[in-house]
């Protein structure tokens, strides 16, 4: 995989990208190697922002940098294949909120798997304290958004 910025130039944002793109396309490559279809950026960031707990989908589209109506066009799409499932809101009756649909479960749990051992593959080429860390840099609670005046 292409790395997006050039490791002299050292920008956060392309790194931290490239990042994300090289779990993703080791999670998607992997899935296909169990069998299951390979699935977009943009649906497998809505799964991850599901289960975040990010569920509503206008907070989805937020989220995700898109439009209301391309995340219900893509919300539309999984719920027709078995992954999700729209259903009222408990907290507002007029609104819908989206959670995992039951025959998702294999997938997740698939991906799940998958994950922890990307991470076991991760910490092995990095290094163990490196990658650990790697993620107690990126755990930590970074504030509210800055805004840099210029």
């Amino acid at each position: 995989m292409k790395k997006i910025v050039s490791e002299d130039k050292n920008v956060l944002i392309g790194t931290l990208a490239y990042a994300l793109y090289w779990v993703d396309e080791s999670l998607q490559a992997s899935l296909q190697a169990a069998g299951w279809e390979r699935m977009s950026r943009t649906r497998s960031m809505i799964m991850v922002n599901i289960t975040a707990g990010i569920n509503r989908p206008a907070d989805l589209a937020r989220s995700l940098g898109i439009s209301r109506q391309a995340i219900h066009q893509l919300l539309q799409g999984m719920r027709d294949e078995g992954l999700i499932e729209m259903v009222a809101d408990p907290k507002d009756r007029r609104a819908k909120v989206v959670q995992f649909a039951p025959s998702a479960d294999q997938i997740r749990a698939d991906a799940a798997k998958i994950m922890k051992g990307i991470e076991k593959e991760l910490a092995r080429r990095l290094g163990e304290a490196e990658f650990k860390s790697l993620k107690k840099s990126l755990n930590h609670e970074w504030g509210p958004v800055s805004v840099i005046k210029i």
